[in-house]
């Protein structure tokens, strides 16, 4: 029988040769998922001998990411703002720059009065509801709002809700961006398509053959689903259904801040607009914001 330091060497080959990013990395948590252990326990255990089941466990697990199979939905989890969620291919993965929007919303939420609306922060297309999940656990006077157009993706956002213990705080609606809100909330966050068309045929394999086009297509530039979020907003305002909302954070690629800046001016012309900046400096979110 193989044992913990021989299955790891073959397996970290093998991964290498697919060109998987951290090769040993990827091995040693397919392996610790495999044995129900953390990854230190195999460097202290290095010469326990798996069983026949356990080999084929592993195998099946490794033969996944070695055909690009994303390593978070061989897991089944992916770590986002400090929170365990279940991920699938029915949902996007999350992305640690995203987490800037849940900064962004909890700075905002802190500074208003006690909820003026039912619903103090919508994420408007939640994907696993990530950010939405989040938001309500380090807000727990909030009630927050998850919309997507997808109810594979909101079965998958509620089955989080409950994994985090905040499913008393957390609604989900299947709607078109904002589509059948009585009134905006005080906060809005998004992270939408906004990959071009163009550009998804060059993404990794990873992300073009198994995460869901629908949360990454952006139409020809890329922000052609921001533009119609802008739009809503402006409708809901122009209507007299948006006295409580303050502010909106929409993520961006790094490419598109102008462009995203120039489509926010143009909706909401009587509103104040920037482009924030993420850790590595690069253009992340659009935020619109009245006083």
């Amino acid at each position: 029988m193989t044992t913990v330091r021989e299955a790891l060497h073959a397996a970290i080959a093998r991964l290498d040769a697919a060109r998987i990013d951290a090769p040993a990395t990827t091995a040693r948590l397919l392996l610790a998922e495999t044995l129900g252990v953390g990854t230190a326990w195999l460097v202290a255990h290095n010469d326990q001998r798996l069983t026949t089941e356990q080999q084929a466990a592993f195998e099946q697990r490794l033969r996944r990411v070695v055909a690009h199979e994303p390593l978070a939905y061989v897991l089944g989890r992916r770590a986002f703002f400090g929170l365990d969620l279940y991920v699938d291919p029915r949902v996007l993965i999350p992305r640690q720059e995203t987490e800037l929007l849940v900064e962004l919303a909890l700075t905002h939420l802190r500074s208003f009065p006690a909820a003026q609306t039912s619903f103090a922060c919508v994420d408007v297309g939640t994907g696993s509801g990530a950010v939405a999940i989040a938001v309500a656990a380090h807000a727990p006077a909030a009630q927050v709002l998850a919309t997507d157009i997808s109810l594979a993706a909101l079965r998958v956002a509620q089955l989080n809700a409950r994994r985090c213990g905040v499913a008393d705080r957390v609604s989900f609606l299947q709607a078109d961006l904002l589509s059948g809100l009585a009134t905006l909330p005080p906060v809005i966050v998004a992270n939408l398509p906004y990959v071009s068309r163009a550009e998804i045929e060059a993404l990794p394999p990873e992300i073009r053959a198994h995460e869901p086009r629908v949360a990454l297509d952006g139409g020809a530039d890329g922000l052609a689903v921001v533009r119609r979020l802008l739009d809503q907003i402006a409708e809901y305002l122009a209507r007299g259904r948006g006295e409580s909302w303050r502010a909106a954070f929409l993520e961006i690629s790094a490419a598109q801040g102008e462009a995203a800046l120039k489509a926010a001016h143009a909706a909401l012309p009587e509103v104040d607009a920037a482009i924030l900046k993420d850790l590595a400096k690069l253009d992340r979110v659009l935020a619109l914001w009245r006083t």
